[in-house]
């Protein structure tokens, strides 16, 4: 049996016809999961260069902690509260300015790592210019005091004095007991 050209032509062409459907019936069943799997990629991608620049900040911010944490308290970590000490260095802050510290409440220490929180809720009476005097000093200080609460009234009219409350916190280390 000997094949014709025309023969020959129609089953290469058949043979074509076939080989390109399955292979679009193939790549069209993936082609949606790689569609998906190219997106992802891209997510990964943009996810990789936001934590490359993340870790590259790293070095910087270690560096500011680092100079950070030099300006703070450092106490031994001997299981002891250090609320009376502090609350002691406020109520020294606030008599040099003129500023009476009629209560003192601490609250709870929050350690955050190597570094320590502890608020202080105080009552106090004075004039406009020792709580301004003295808020001015506790800023001076850096990151040692934060105040983040503070109310103010005045006591009595036209006494000239103000009294309130405020919570500040207090940020220092514990080193290590020998």
């Amino acid at each position: 049996m000997k094949i014709s050209e025309r023969e020959m032509i129609l089953g290469v062409a058949t043979l074509a016809c076939l080989l390109f459907g399955g292979t679009w019936y193939v790549v069209d069943r993936r082609m949606e999961e790689w569609r998906a799997q190219k997106s992802e990629i891209e997510k990964i991608r943009q996810q990789i260069g936001f934590h490359e620049n993340a870790i590259k900040m790293q070095e910087n911010w270690v560096g500011e902690l680092n100079e950070l944490q030099q300006d703070l308290r450092v106490f031994e970590d001997g299981g002891r509260t250090v609320s009376p000490e502090l609350m002691k260095t406020i109520k020294a802050f606030a008599d040099q300015y003129g500023m009476e510290i009629t209560r003192s409440q601490p609250y709870a220490e929050k350690p955050t790592g190597d570094l320590f929180e502890l608020g202080i809720n105080c009552s106090w009476n004075g004039s406009l210019e020792a709580m301004v005097d003295f808020l001015a000093d506790l800023q001076r200080q850096g990151v040692r005091y934060d105040v983040r609460t503070l109310t103010v009234q005045p006591v009595g009219q036209n006494s000239g004095q103000l009294k309130g409350s405020m919570v500040i916190h207090c940020a220092y280390t514990r080193k290590p007991a020998p």
